[in-house]
C-alpha cells in the first residue's frame, strides 16, 4: 500500500515529531510512505535522513491560533493550488491512502481523497476552536467518510458528532523509553525547574517568569531553566518573556535538538500551558523519566495527568497558583515526591509508549484501508493481506 502523509509544517513541533516516530512502523509494515510539506525545513531534513522521500506542495504561513479574515481570504484562494499539487502527487505515485497530519490541508485532501475513491486519515494534534474551522473540519470529513484520529478527548470533541464512532479514535502520543538519565536529586543543591517546548504565548513562559518571581522572593534554593524557541510565530514573545526575567535566576538554553540534555538536569517539569493546548508531548517524556510534573488544568492535560497521584495541577491557570503548586513540591519531602514520579513512570508504561502508539495509528490505517466500501481494490487488496500476516500464527 503507497501512504502520502501530508503535513501544515515544515518545522517539528510535537504533531510532526509523532508522525516522524510513526514513519518506521509504517515501513515495518510493509508500506510505502511518503511525506508531502510546505517547503524544506529541519522536518525535511530528518524524513530525508531516515529514507523517507519527500514532496512539496503549497501551504501558506497564516495567523497563530484564531484565523484573521486575510486568512480565511487566503485559504480559499490557495484552494484550488493546493488540490492540484496533492492529486498530481495522488496521480502519480499511485497513492492508496491520504494521511492528514493537521487541518490545513484537510479540505483540499477530502476532495482529492472523494475524487479518487481512496481512504482519507485525519490525525487531529489540536482541538479546532473557530465555528468557520470546525465547520469546514466538518463537511471535508462527512464528504470524504474520512477517519479521525485524536490525540485525546479535548481535541477530538469538536469534531465528535460529525464522525460515526466506529472511524473516531483517540489515541495518546507515545515517546519512546528515554535514552538519557535524571541527575541524581542533591538536596544540598538549588532545585532546577524548567520549561520545555517552543516559545509562544499558548505554552505559558511568562507565567513561569512570574512564577518564579514569586518563588525567588521567598527562597534563594531555585534555578529556573527556559529552553526553546519560536517556531510558529515571531520573536516579540520571546522578547516580552526575556524582559520579565530580568534580574531573576533565569537561564534561556535556547532550541534543543537533543531535549535529554535537558531533562538529564531537571528536578521539576514546569507546563503552563494555555486552555487551547492538547496533550503536550512534553509531559510524556518527562513521565517516562520519572521527572516529576507540574501543570495548568488546560485542555487535555487533565486527561494524562492525575493531580497528586501521577503529576501535579494547579488550582487555576494563574502565576500565583503555579507558585503554590511548586512550592507544595518544593515542601513535601524527597520520598513521597519520588512516589509520584514513579507512578508517572508507571502511567507512560502503562498507556503512553511509542510502541503502543505505533501499533493503535497502524492498525487505524490497516482497518481504513481495507473498508467494505473502498473502491480502491490494491489498497484493499494490501490491507487484508497485511492483517493476515499479523495474525498469521
Amino acid at each position: 500500500m503507497n501512504i502520502l502523509f501530508l503535513d501544515q509544517f515544515a518545522t517539528p513541533g510535537g504533531g510532526q515529531r509523532s508522525l516522524f516516530e510513526l514513519m518506521p512502523h509504517v515501513r515495518t509494515r510493509g508500506w510505502n510512505a511518503r511525506v508531502a510539506l510546505p517547503g524544506e525545513g529541519i522536518f525535511s531534513g530528518m524524513l530525508r535522513a531516515a529514507g523517507f522521500p519527500v514532496d512539496f506542495i503549497p501551504c501558506r504561513a497564516y495567523t497563530p491560533a484564531r484565523k484573521t479574515a486575510l486568512d480565511i481570504v487566503h485559504f480559499g484562494g490557495d484552494l484550488r493550488r493546493t488540490c492540484q499539487a496533492i492529486s498530481a502527487l495522488v496521480a502519480a505515485h499511485r497513492t492508496d491512502l491520504l494521511y492528514v497530519n493537521g487541518p490545513r490541508l484537510l479540505p483540499a485532501a477530502a476532495w482529492i481523497a472523494r475524487r479518487h475513491s481512496i481512504p482519507l486519515i485525519y490525525h487531529c494534534h489540536h482541538r479546532l476552536q473557530q465555528a468557520v474551522a470546525i465547520r469546514l473540519a466538518a463537511e471535508a470529513l462527512r464528504w470524504a467518510h474520512a477517519s479521525v484520529i485524536a490525540c485525546c478527548r479535548f481535541a477530538g470533541s469538536p469534531l465528535q458528532s460529525f464522525v460515526p464512532e466506529s472511524r473516531s479514535h483517540v489515541i495518546y502520543n507515545g515517546v519512546p523509553s528515554p535514552s538519557w538519565r535524571r541527575r541524581p536529586r542533591d538536596p544540598v543543591q538549588a532545585w532546577n525547574i524548567g520549561v520545555v517546548g517552543r516559545v509562544e504565548p499558548e505554552k505559558g513562559q511568562l507565567e513561569f517568569i512570574e512564577a518564579a518571581r514569586i518563588l525567588s522572593s521567598e527562597s534563594g534554593n531555585c534555578r529556573f531553566l527556559v529552553a526553546g524557541a519560536p517556531l510558529f510565530s515571531g520573536p516579540e514573545y520571546m522578547e516580552k518573556v526575556r524582559a520579565a526575567a530580568r534580574g531573576l535566576p533565569v537561564q534561556f538554553l535556547g532550541w534543543q535538538e537533543n531535549v535529554g540534555s535537558i531533562f538529564g538536569q531537571l528536578d521539576l517539569l514546569v507546563v503552563p500551558s494555555a486552555d487551547i493546548d492538547s496533550t503536550p508531548r512534553v509531559i510524556v517524556e518527562a513521565l517516562s523519566g520519572g521527572i516529576p510534573v507540574v501543570a495548568f488544568p488546560s485542555g487535555g492535560i487533565p486527561e494524562i495527568i492525575e493531580d497528586r497521584n501521577t503529576g501535579f495541577l494547579t488550582k487555576t491557570r494563574s502565576a500565583a497558583s503555579l507558585a503554590a503548586a511548586i512550592r507544595t513540591v518544593l515542601t513535601m519531602g524527597w520520598r513521597p515526591l519520588r512516589e509520584v514520579a514513579q507512578r508517572g513512570r508507571a502511567a507512560w508504561e502503562r498507556k503512553y509508549t511509542l510502541e503502543r502508539f505505533q501499533e493503535a495509528v497502524g492498525d487505524v490505517i490497516a482497518a481504513a484501508s481495507s473498508c467494505p466500501t473502498l473502491l480502491n481494490r490494491s489498497a484493499a487488496t494490501t490491507a487484508i493481506s497485511a492483517e493476515t500476516r499479523k495474525t498469521a500464527p
